[in-house]
């Protein structure tokens, strides 16, 4: 059992964010877990395994070097901004960032747990930061070939579970989320507590400073990542029913739109659905702006999507055509 100190300041700090970067780690970490896997999961990672790029398979050994952990550095710490999604470009960044310091932590965790053997840990224990552009471009990769097109579907997900949360907690107070977010986490004044049998050896202190929760579609585990030097971190996992709404588009072979007009314009045209900005696009499909900017002109000059200038900002919406393509290829 881990008893989490909470005061009043980190109560009143609680707050939720969607993560990309999150979520392919929850994804992926669970070919050498003991843990139970969820049916829609099991299906999407035996399809993402088929997807990843050869020079993936280092971050691979270390995301599984130890059962039911992923290294924390894996996770970037991002200051807090009053974002509700953090973007997987600028996730990528902070990654790109991390230093040796920052390293020392998840050292600390593989030289005393029992870990399988790892020439992936054995290089970055002795390449260190050194290492770090080459793990921030495999970790781009992965995202590219395995989650990128299915975000927007996960995302939709993410963001109604934190609508729910959201309403609770203007009516019933943070309390009653955290003693509702999942059957091994409960709060009562002044600690939070999370049943689990092997956790690191250290001093838990959120440093009133609060916890951002974030949830996903992977896993029935909660995972917390709270250490001096970063903001505190809690991912929790959505409904099995919600999961597997979000993952079905990833189980299913038929996609008459992606048929249509090709698998990235078709996330593209699904994406343009909740209205966004071309920055806001590029952050849901997971790619650099201009891209986005060109899945939007194309879908455009197709009829499916206009384009107008609010302020600074140019946003998309769905033509009539665009929305019937849609509702008659929902996935």
């Amino acid at each position: 059992m881990v008893g989490i100190p909470m005061t009043n300041a980190d109560l009143a700090r609680v707050g939720f964010e969607t993560s990309p970067l999150v979520n392919l780690v929850r994804g992926l970490d669970q070919l050498g877990s003991t843990r139970p896997m969820r049916s829609a999961h099991r299906r999407w990672l035996a399809g993402a395994l088929r997807q990843i790029p050869e020079r993936c398979r280092p971050l691979m050994e270390l995301l599984n070097a130890i059962p039911n952990y992923a290294p924390a550095f894996l996770i970037p710490d991002l200051p807090p901004s009053g974002r509700l999604h953090r973007g997987v470009e600028e996730e990528l960044d902070a990654l790109r960032a991390v230093r040796d310091t920052d390293l020392a932590l998840d050292f600390t965790i593989f030289d005393t747990w029992d870990r399988r053997p790892s020439r992936a840990y054995d290089a970055l224990r002795d390449r260190g930061e050194r290492l770090i552009p080459v793990l921030t471009d495999a970790m781009h990769a992965l995202y590219t070939a395995c989650l990128a097109e299915d975000w927007p579907d996960i995302r939709r997900a993410l963001d109604a579970d934190i609508g729910r949360r959201a309403r609770q907690m203007a009516l019933d107070g943070p309390g009653a989320v955290l003693n509702d977010l999942h059957p091994k986490l409960s709060w009562e004044p002044e600690k939070l507590s999370l049943a689990v049998s092997k956790v690191p050896d250290w001093r838990y202190d959120l440093r009133g400073d609060g916890l951002t929760f974030t949830p996903s579609v992977f896993g029935h585990y909660v995972g917390s990542l709270i250490a001096p030097g970063r903001r505190s971190m809690m991912a929790y996992p959505v409904s099995d029913l919600d999961a597997a709404a979000a993952l079905i588009g990833a189980e299913s072979p038929h996609d008459g739109l992606a048929a249509l007009i090709g698998r990235a314009r078709a996330a593209a045209l699904r994406a343009i659905g909740d209205d966004p900005t071309t920055g806001e696009l590029a952050v849901l499909l997971g790619v650099k702006a201009p891209t986005a900017s060109a899945h939007a002109a194309a879908l455009r000059s197709a009829g499916l999507v206009v384009t107008e200038r609010t302020g600074r900002s140019v946003r998309h919406r769905l033509t009539g055509l665009g929305a019937e393509l849609i509702a008659a290829n929902r996935r």
